[in-house]
């Protein structure tokens, strides 16, 4: 096949790499979850699978963009020269408003043994080794594929806030099979309550990515931190949905409340995020 050829074929891929990625990721993914909530066996490598969307996003920007593809991820991975205040605002700002919910819900009549972050059980240094686990499993697993590729190309389509719904979409049928697999940490979630609440968390992880110049190292350590401190409490063993919902409202309006004071250089990452790159 020649150059031209080559060429050819991969620009046109390209007008569609929003949907080859998403049906990827989901198709691969599902192969092993699906069967999994099945109550099939499959161990480890369902853990493993968190993976996926990583390693769908470096294939698809080896096949679509070339050598120019896989060192953007690469350059969105290592990103980490962000103005010093993002450091604390993704590493606490969970924990702080973990503690907001636990104590809104205190008030509303919970128990604080109940409801406060089972993180602040643990050590310093058990905390610290935990966020570093969750970063290079779920967070790393996740955001290259999520907000690494996805998001940068939707960008180019959308405004943030139309772009970050659809992504969070797509991140709600990607979890799915996660709700019906037995001792999973999602199991029996309501599927209205998964979707309402990674709508929410998607705007919130797309503020903080156009914030950092699109860093894909720092949204890895949102990801890790929001997992440790719980800022999707799970639903109580009696069915009690009132931390989860109190939750559920407090990061709507902190996501409504940022995007409502978005810097209009924000708002529009197509200039930020178009692909202007020469097929590699």
């Amino acid at each position: 096949m020649t150059d031209l050829d080559t060429r050819g074929w991969r620009n046109s891929l390209r007008r569609h790499d929003v949907l080859a990625f998403m049906l990827a990721a989901l198709i691969l993914t599902w192969v092993v979850w699906v069967p999994r909530a099945m109550g099939a066996q499959v161990g480890v490598i369902g853990q493993l699978w968190t993976w996926i969307p990583a390693m769908t996003a470096l294939g698809c920007a080896a096949v679509l963009y070339g050598r120019a593809g896989v060192r953007d991820l690469g350059r969105r991975l290592v990103l980490w020269r962000v103005r010093w205040w993002w450091y604390p605002v993704v590493l606490l700002g969970p924990l702080v408003f973990a503690l907001v919910v636990a104590g809104t819900a205190v008030l509303l009549g919970e128990p604080w043994d109940a409801v406060r972050p089972p993180a602040l059980t643990l050590s310093i240094p058990a905390l610290g080794l935990t966020l570093l686990i969750l970063a290079l499993t779920d967070g790393l697993g996740e955001e290259l594929g999520w907000r690494g590729y996805l998001l940068p190309r939707l960008l180019i389509r959308h405004r943030a806030f139309v772009a970050s719904l659809i992504l969070g979409l797509y991140w709600w049928l990607w979890h799915l099979p996660s709700l019906w697999t037995a001792g999973g940490a999602m199991e029996g979630q309501p599927p209205w309550l998964l979707l309402a609440d990674l709508l929410a968390k998607s705007l919130l992880f797309t503020y903080v990515f156009l914030g950092t110049q699109g860093s894909v190292l720092i949204v890895i350590l949102l990801h890790a931190s929001t997992n440790l401190f719980g800022v999707s409490p799970p639903i109580g063993p009696d069915g009690d949905l009132t931390v989860p919902l109190v939750a559920l409202a407090l990061k709507w309006v902190l996501a409504v409340a940022l995007f409502v004071r978005l810097p209009r250089s924000f708002s529009d990452g197509s200039a930020e995020f178009h692909w202007s790159a020469t097929p590699g």
